[in-house]
Formats: structure tokens, sequence, C-alpha cells
């Protein structure tokens, strides 16, 4: 995002900051609310160093997916809240609008700081807006539409190595790029692709031990090992019967043998 004056009457800008990463469809409807909010419209994906597991990609790969993901909203980085607040304000806007989520496990929301330090001139910001408008938006997690979409799942498809749940969660523009960016994360995250010729060797009769349990054991077991990997199966599948854990287990090690 380059830094420039506002020349014209629209002294107001609406923004919002978080780490898209990766960016999703949920994302995509604070993009919309960011638009239809007064003045021009800015999205900041926090400037930080990549951190596993919560922070894969780069500063600018996330940029650059960002970018793919949404249309019509200027889109940059900001280290912190408070910088964006001030790139803003030297870009000559006079009156602001924030939006963020709504999180229960955060009692101290960002936009708390914003107005704490509007007025306080410090080394990294230093901004003194006329006004500052909070809009707050409601977010159910748990949901299955794209009001529960988030980075958070879009790593957990990787990890499962499931692409089409993945390409559920990206917005139709960066449709086109998104096995790419599957692949990015797969890569960086560490999860080996899943060998289809693993799952010609599955006897698919229809049972729950073949459709499900078998396959998902084959998706982790290169990257977790046995132990974590039958954790895992009995935490995805509560209802599942001790012996036949067992029963999976086995003849998924066996195809995965097999196969070489």
């Amino acid at each position: 995002m380059k830094i420039y004056e506002v020349t014209g009457t629209n002294k107001t800008a609406s923004f919002a900051l978080g780490r898209l990463n990766p960016a999703t469809i949920g994302h995509e409807l604070l993009v919309d609310a960011i638009k239809k909010e007064e003045g021009d419209s800015f999205l900041f994906l926090t400037d930080r160093a990549p951190k596993l597991p919560k922070d894969p990609l780069t500063s600018q790969d996330k940029l650059d997916w960002a970018r793919k993901s949404f249309n019509g909203i200027s889109i940059g980085l900001a280290k912190t809240v408070l910088v964006a607040a001030d790139r803003l304000y030297k870009m000559g806007y006079k009156d602001v609008v924030y939006l963020e989520g709504i999180d229960p496990e955060k009692p101290f929301p960002l936009s708390k700081l914003i107005k704490d330090y509007n007025g306080v001139a410090k080394e990294l910001h230093d901004y003194n807006f006329n006004s500052i408008r909070v809009v707050q938006l409601p977010r159910n997690a748990s949901a299955a539409d794209a009001s529960g979409m988030s980075g958070t799942k879009m790593r957990e498809y990787v990890q499962n190595n499931d692409l089409e749940g993945f390409k559920q969660g990206v917005t139709s523009s960066a449709q086109p790029y998104a096995e790419d960016m599957f692949k990015k994360l797969q890569d960086i995250i560490g999860v080996d692709p899943v060998d289809e010729g693993l799952f010609d060797l599955i006897n698919f009769s229809g049972d729950e031990m073949e459709k499900e349990y078998i396959p998902f054991i084959i998706k982790n077991m290169r990257r977790y090992g046995t132990q974590r990997t039958k954790s895992m199966l009995i935490k995805k599948f509560p209802d599942i019967k001790p012996v036949d854990v067992n029963r999976a287990m086995k003849q998924a090690i066996d195809i995965i043998q097999k196969q070489g």
C-alpha cells in the first residue's frame, strides 16, 4: 500500500486488521462490511514473520493471496493496528471507522487501543483523528457457512490433505489459484500430498471402516506417526469402537507398506 495524501472532500476511512493466514470466504464477509461503511475502504494484514502452526505464510504471501481474494478494497501490511491507524492519518484521513469481530475470549478489543492512543504521540505512531467509530461484527466460529470459515479451518484442511474442503473456503476470485496455495501450505506445514494410488488398494464396501477410518489414517500417518494418528482418529470419530480403531490402524498400515 502506497502512502498518499487525500486530496478530495472524502476524509473518512473504514478499515480492519487481521492475520488472514490465509484469507477465506469468512474474511470476505469482513471485507464486504468494510465496503458498506462510509469513506474509503482499507484492509490491513498483520506484518509478522511466519511461525508455525498459526502463521505459515510470509507477509508477502498473505498480501498476494488477499489481493487475489478480494476486490474493491485497498490492502496493505501493518505491524499493529496502531501503525495502521497512523498510516491512515498520515494519508490525510480525519475520521475513521474501525471494524472488528466480537471475540468473547479477548475482552480487550483492538478498538480500545486505537481510541486510547488517539492524540498520544509515540515513536511508531502519532495520530489524532476527529472521530473514531467502532463497528463490532458477530462471528460464530462453529458455523458451517462462510461466517464460520477461518484461517484455522483452512490450515486444518491442508493438514488433512483435503483439497476440496480447502476450496470451499476460498473466495470466487481466488479459485483459479486455490490448488497452488494449497500445495504451498502443504510444503510449508510439512504435509505430504496423498498418493491417490493408496486408495486403489482399499476395497470400498460402503462401511465406515473403509470409507472414513482407513483413508483418514493414511492421510495423517506419514505426517504424525502411528500413535498421534490413532489419537486423532479417536478424536475425529468419537463413536468408533476400540476394536475398529485397531482394525483400521492395522489395515491402513498394511496398505501403506504394500504401496512402499
